[in-house]
């Protein structure tokens, strides 16, 4: 534990499953990582955690630990002042969820992270301070690991849907415009084709003179052979 020992005192009166992080060591948490030089895991490699079941099912294990978590926001919270300790500044609170897992993760941000969005993931490094339960839209109670952080480490801004439908919808409608144009140009050729292929044989007329003229070629040949009939039998 790289916590120091009053502050791990505080962390084991901390109580699971309540439906807020009013305690002790919650804020006394919250104090150490906004005053520390040093983020958490800084002197021991923190566990990362990709089942948040353990934290569900193990919340004494993980308790006060450098734990490192990564998931899709479901909501950021506007920067709020604890009431009991308005000295500890103004604080963020980002909540991750992910589709696979039962419980969600609430993260406490000493930092600013209002420019978080939702629908982002995140990753980030904090301590674990409990498994605390909130009451859901439908008035169920749900469970969410609470952590302390100085903020997010990574952030993938996700693609809204919107914008992915709309580019679809763009390269789709660029596909059907162009299969439509080339529909177009082909029946114009073709009724083209049709127009120049058909000819009356009775009208055609060559569009210029013949370089022979057969009929006079005819007559001449034969003005010769009956002038050689006549002529007198030299035998």
């Amino acid at each position: 534990m790289e916590l120091p020992a009053q502050i791990l005192a505080h962390l084991d009166l901390v109580q699971d499953f309540t439906l807020n992080f009013d305690q002790l060591g919650f804020y006394a948490v919250v104090e150490h990582v906004r005053n520390s030089p040093h983020a958490p895991g800084d002197a021991q490699t923190p566990i990362g955690v990709d089942d948040w079941r353990r934290l569900l099912e193990q919340p004494e294990a993980f308790r006060g630990c450098a734990v490192t978590i990564s998931g899709r926001v479901g909501r950021n919270k506007d920067p709020y002042v604890l009431p009991r300790f308005p000295e500890l500044g103004q604080l963020g609170q980002i909540e991750l969820q992910r589709d696979d897992m039962p419980l969600t993760c609430t993260a406490i941000c000493t930092g600013d992270v209002t420019d978080v969005p939702v629908g982002a993931t995140v990753e980030l490094a904090g301590y674990f301070i409990m498994i605390r339960q909130y009451h859901g839209a439908a008035g169920r109670l749900h469970q969410a690991a609470l952590l302390v952080t100085p903020g997010v480490s990574s952030i993938t801004r996700a693609v809204p849907a919107a914008s992915v439908s709309a580019s679809a919808g763009r390269i789709l409608w660029g596909f059907i415009g162009a299969a439509i144009v080339g529909v177009v140009i082909t029946i114009v050729l073709l009724r083209r084709a049709r127009v120049w292929g058909r000819h009356d044989v009775h009208t055609l007329r060559s569009s210029r003179p013949a370089p022979l003229n057969l009929a006079d070629d005819l007559a001449d040949w034969a003005g010769r052979e009956g002038a050689g009939e006549r002529e007198p039998n030299d035998h």
